[in-house]
Order: structure tokens, then sequence, then C-alpha cells
């Protein structure tokens, strides 16, 4: 299979400066931010998604907050409510929880892959 073939990873991460994950829970964070994968090795930002929930507290939010980013298999997050992580977890989505600068993270979780 080639480069082409594979599956395209693509992990979301949380953050309100665009520097480092968002500290608190995981739909609270006024953006989503997209990386994918490239090939095994390396990242790149894909996209900049704006979190319509940021400030709203409705029941069932981490489903909300998952439709935005269903295309994404991994989530990098500081903070996850229980039942987030076990409805994110029933989704098929593998979570990662790291701290702190996001480029760091990503380079951590890669190699954990």
């Amino acid at each position: 299979m080639n480069v082409n073939q594979q599956k395209r990873i693509r992990i979301a991460v949380p953050t309100n400066d665009e520097k480092n994950i968002f500290p608190k829970m995981l739909g609270m964070a006024k953006y989503l931010f997209i990386y994918e994968i490239e090939n095994g090795e390396g990242f790149k930002l894909i996209e900049k998604r704006k979190n319509p929930f940021a400030d709203t507290m409705q029941h069932l939010k981490t489903l909300d907050v998952y439709d935005l980013i269903n295309d994404c298999s991994i989530i990098i997050s500081d903070h996850i409510g229980k039942k987030g992580i076990t409805r994110l977890q029933e989704r098929g989505i593998k979570l990662f929880f790291e701290k702190g600068n996001i480029r760091e993270a990503l380079t951590s979780v890669l190699n954990d892959l």
C-alpha cells in the first residue's frame, strides 16, 4: 500500500491561544485545531475550527463537540469529563491526556502510536 492509499489520521486539539492545549474541559475551548499525521512521522495543521459550544452548558455537550470533530480518530486534551470520556471511547476515539504546548504534545503522541 502506498502513502496515498493509507488512511489519514486526524487529531483534534482544543486551544484558546493557538499554542497550548486548553487547560479546562474539552468542550469549553474556543477552537479545535485539526492536525493530520504525515507519513507516520510528522503532523500538519489542516484546519482551525471554531467551537460554537464553548460558552454553553447543554446536556450531552460532548456529543455536540464530537459532531464537530467526527473526522478525527484521536483527541489530545487536558481534561474531559468522566461521562464524556466514555461517550468518545464508545465512538472509537483514542484519547490522550496532555498539558502545555500543542507541538510537544503532538510529538509525544506520535511517538506513542
